[in-house]
């Protein structure tokens, strides 16, 4: 049960990441085709996931997004699988619920985000330890969300500040238990390509 759960979860952040929390509205993409690929892992499933988005920009406010997610597993891993549902709350492999709402603030504010600063959120929640890195050609600030409503969970996130991708580069959430912590979750951008119109 917890394996479908935790397909469930991932197909939940996927509309979390693409209705609430996108990098980069549609307007951002340039004319041309962005792909980008991300890699899923969670502990309740055997082989890593594999997320697809494909945007394509035509100008004029004309765009084409596909999404293409494949996941691999036993029937019983994969009896959720298609069923995508929306919130502000991600329910993970251990059962715990993180508000991920507070982000929102973030991302409103992004731009003014630097490495080595911490920042308070609405709710009382904050993120720390940023600092820059690359990830998949993508340069990108990343931090840990702290929620102090779920002390025993810490999430690591990573916000695009070059180019518009569609999801965050990197969540990584990770679950204290007996003292040691657990990565539940980890979704990572894994290519970022851009092709320019023919002609």
């Amino acid at each position: 049960m917890k394996r479908i759960i935790s397909l469930i979860m991932i197909l939940g952040l996927v509309v979390i990441g693409v209705a609430t929390y996108a990098q980069s509205n549609l307007d951002a993409f340039p004319v041309g085709t962005t792909q980008m690929v991300y890699q899923i892992t969670t502990e309740k499933m055997d082989t890593p996931q594999s997320l697809g988005f494909t945007i394509v920009s035509r100008g004029n406010d004309d765009y084409t997004v596909s999404m293409n997610i494949e996941a691999t597993g036993t029937a019983d891993q994969l009896r959720g699988f298609g069923f995508l549902f929306t919130g502000a709350q991600m329910s993970y492999a251990g059962g715990e619920n993180v508000s991920y709402s507070p982000l929102q603030a973030l991302m409103e504010q992004r731009s003014h985000l630097q490495a080595g600063n911490d920042y308070i959120l609405p709710g009382g929640g904050s993120f720390e330890d940023i600092t820059s890195l690359e990830i998949a050609g993508v340069q990108c600030l990343q931090g840990q969300f702290i929620d102090p409503s779920n002390a025993d969970t810490r999430t690591t996130m990573a916000f695009s500040i070059s180019d518009p991708v569609y999801m965050f580069p990197l969540v990584h959430v990770e679950e204290l238990r007996d003292g040691q912590w657990v990565t539940t979750l980890k979704m990572e951008l894994i290519t970022y390509s851009f092709t320019p119109p023919e002609g």
